[in-house]
């Protein structure tokens, strides 16, 4: 091999072994990261899921964090950022398991009822999550952005379907987000008997002009077990045990 060659073939695995160094510094560096958002993302769930956290600063959060008030700008610009972040957390995976069942109802009034249920049910279980639902919930985005998309496409495939006799889902899903996010309220204070879910959702459906008799019957309707979900996949620790939630 001549001198030439074997130069090329040095430079080549240099460039290589560089290439492969940054990248590992790169993956490292994302996974450090990524642990110091969670951290972030979970003191902020601890911050909120009390009945008193409605009322949070930054200072708050990072200080149950362990981090300086730099880190946390690293992730969040600011609270109204923080809060929709953690919305999403602790709503996504479990508002996909919820729709994950909605394939087996009947139709849009009984995905309403067992919605409801399912929210309701979990922060009787868990009230930490409900406290955090509640204090991080924002005017237009109540429990998220995509629960309120989600619940608004659920109540106008009510209206078309002509189950739903209300002026516009607009409407309904107003009156749904009000009564959950108050009865939320009574069930994390603990003052609530067992089947206020049912109650609430029986009301719910009532307000959407079905009569009392229908509303009854499908709000108390068995409530199917929710899937197991990737538990992996999620940042806080205290969500709620979704297949506790049923049967």
């Amino acid at each position: 091999m001549s001198d030439s060659t074997e130069d090329a073939d040095q430079a080549i695995a240099r460039m290589g072994y560089r290439t492969a160094h940054a990248a590992r510094r790169a993956e490292i560096g994302a996974a450090r990261r990524a642990r110091s958002r969670n951290t972030i993302l979970t003191a902020a769930f601890e911050c909120y899921g009390r009945e008193g956290g409605r009322v949070v600063r930054i200072e708050d959060v990072c200080k149950a964090a362990g981090v300086a008030r730099g880190t946390f700008y690293n992730h969040f610009d600011d609270l109204e950022q923080l809060r929709y972040q953690l919305l999403e957390e602790i709503t996504a995976e479990f508002d996909r398991a919820v729709h994950h069942m909605f394939g087996g109802l009947e139709n849009a009034a009984e995905q309403s009822a067992v919605a409801i249920r399912y929210y309701l049910h979990a922060a009787e279980k868990n009230p930490a999550w409900g406290w955090a639902m509640i204090h991080s919930s924002a005017p237009g985005h109540t429990f998220g952005e995509m629960v309120w998309h989600n619940s608004l496409v659920t109540i106008r495939r009510g209206v078309d379907e002509g189950l739903f006799p209300i002026p516009t889902a607009e409407i309904g899903r107003d009156i749904l987000m009000g009564a959950v996010t108050a009865a939320m309220v009574s069930i994390t204070r603990g003052t609530t008997p067992e089947d206020y879910p049912e109650q609430i959702s029986t009301h719910v459906l009532m307000a959407f002009g079905m009569s009392a008799e229908t509303a009854r019957a499908l709000s108390y309707r068995p409530l199917p077990s929710l899937p197991a979900i990737a538990h992996d996949t999620i940042v806080i620790a205290s969500m709620p045990a979704l297949g506790d939630i049923g049967d």
